[in-house]
């Protein structure tokens, strides 16, 4: 810290002001002396500014020169010394002007020196003309961009704001029409987020639509398969818990009980995430965004804790990718083994917990039955809503008030299931199990998150083992009971 310096230092730099005649030196000088108000340190101020232009004026029209500038405007306004001041900006406009006139080659350059000129409480006439004059001469949509929204807050009226963010969301819209697969789809993005930005509904329905004309063969994304095999013997070895069961009822319950939930161990995922960020930091450096099954982006984590969730999601996700065909077949041998019980028997072993009532324990006797007679996207499909139903009725038992009434045009409803599944968490539900089926169901920052995409319709197929991990996950919320302390 500048003001923990001894006197004794202080003075030294006193005298070298006298000595040195390097326009830069004294400007730093002046400038120690100024912050450390040594003195007249108005006159230390205005020295140092001073110094800065004359060292500016050294260097060719450049960053260090627009740096050099913005420090001694800024120095002479903290003492508001206006005729020091005015000659800086004069000498920034200057800049600014000789940059474009280079052919705009460096965009950089121009907007340090633009920065330093629009911090100005009343930045000069000029600088409109100059905004404009840089749009024609950057052709870059990322730089047009930012000249755009410099203008934006510096019109006035509503009429002028409005033109400008038409302009602006036609400028990604351009650039989309000119670009192909995912940088396509970014561009569109941004006109989107631009078009709601206005507040304009006209700019955001256009916009809209033109995005969700996208297909996930017009994003050019590439597809990667990797295959693994496993040992019959050890197929068979996981498999013994089925064939000791002894019964089927036995068996479904072994279904979740011996071989735990689909995406892994909690604490075990965490470790692997923690290790793979040590191995690979490079990975945490590359933005990501998760496009849903429409080609549509979705996700896109904002925060170091949005990222870490992401994280665990992708090897959440992947453990799912390993385990669920070896679950498929588990459930498989359930019917194998025993056959397939008649609805009936099905509906009055659902029967048994408490929140079970009569209804739900035929639906999923019926779930049961589509997966074992081959029809595992109908299982699929018709359990999904069964499993928010029995996550709600454990919400309800602990006497949890989640209901919203009506609000204006939105109706009563209960709250989503990802919320309702956090409710369950803080009230003992098994983590590991909690971010089963939230990474399955409803993970916004990635997994499956297939209740979402079913009921939107953005999966056409449906195949055995993710139809096993639902029909697990259902299992295991079925055995669950809730009390009000509980």
């Amino acid at each position: 810290m500048v003001a923990d310096v001894s006197e004794e230092i202080v003075q030294v730099w006193h005298t070298l002001t006298s000595k040195v005649t390097s326009p830069w030196g004294l400007a730093r000088l002046q400038h120690l002396l100024f912050e450390r108000r040594f003195g007249n340190a108005q006159e230390h101020a205005i020295a140092a500014s001073e110094s800065y232009l004359a060292a500016a004026t050294k260097w060719e029209v450049g960053l260090d020169r627009a740096k050099f500038l913005g420090i001694a405007l800024r120095v002479a306004r903290s003492v508001n010394s206006n005729r020091q001041a005015e000659l800086v900006v004069g000498q920034l406009m200057a800049d600014a002007r000789q940059e474009l006139s280079g052919g705009g080659a460096r965009p950089g350059v121009f907007m340090r020196l633009l920065e330093s000129i629009l911090a100005e409480r009343k930045p000069p006439g000029g600088v409109d003309d100059l905004l404009e004059d840089a749009f024609a001469e950057y052709v870059d949509p990322f730089i047009r961009d930012e000249l755009l929204r410099l203008q934006i807050n510096r019109a006035s009226g509503v009429e002028a704001k409005r033109v400008l963010w038409a302009k602006l969301v036609e400028l990604w819209s351009e650039a989309a029409s000119q670009s192909h697969g995912i940088v396509r789809a970014a561009h569109l993005k941004k006109a989107l987020e631009c078009a709601e930005g206005s507040q304009c509904r006209d700019l955001v329905e256009r916009a809209s639509a033109a995005l969700q004309g996208l297909r996930k063969e017009d994003l050019g994304m590439a597809t990667f398969a990797a295959s693994s095999s496993i040992d019959d013997a050890e197929i068979e070895r996981f498999l013994t818990p089925i064939g000791e069961a002894g019964n089927w009822q036995h068996a479904l319950l072994f279904f979740y009980q011996a071989y735990g939930p689909a995406t892994g161990d909690l604490s075990q995922n965490r470790d692997r995430v923690e290790r793979h960020a040590r191995e690979f930091p490079l990975s945490g450096l590359f933005s990501k965004e998760l496009f849903g099954g429409d080609g549509l982006p979705r996700y896109r984590p904002q925060s170091d804790e949005d990222r870490d969730a992401m994280s665990l999601a992708e090897q959440e996700s992947y453990n799912l990718q390993m385990f669920a065909p070896i679950l498929a077949i588990a459930l498989s041998r359930v019917a194998d083994t025993y056959g397939i019980p008649d609805e009936s028997e099905l509906a009055e072993f659902f029967a048994q917990p408490p929140l079970a009532n009569e209804d739900l324990a035929h639906a999923l006797a019926r779930a049961f039955i589509r997966y074992w007679t081959g029809d595992a996207e109908g299982a699929a499909f018709t359990v999904i809503p069964r499993i928010e139903a029995m996550v709600r009725n454990l919400v309800i038992a602990m006497d949890r008030g989640v209901y919203r009434i009506q609000r204006d045009q939105k109706p009563g409803q209960y709250p989503g299931l990802g919320y309702l599944l956090d409710v369950l968490k803080t009230h003992g539900m098994d983590e590991s199990w909690h971010r089963c089926a939230l990474t399955v169901c409803a993970n916004p920052a990635g997994g499956w998150n297939i209740r979402n995409e079913v009921a939107h319709g953005f999966v056409m197929n449906l195949a055995m083992p993710p139809a096993a991990v639902l029909m697990q996950l259902t299992m295991y919320l079925w055995s669950l009971n809730a009390t009000p302390s509980d």
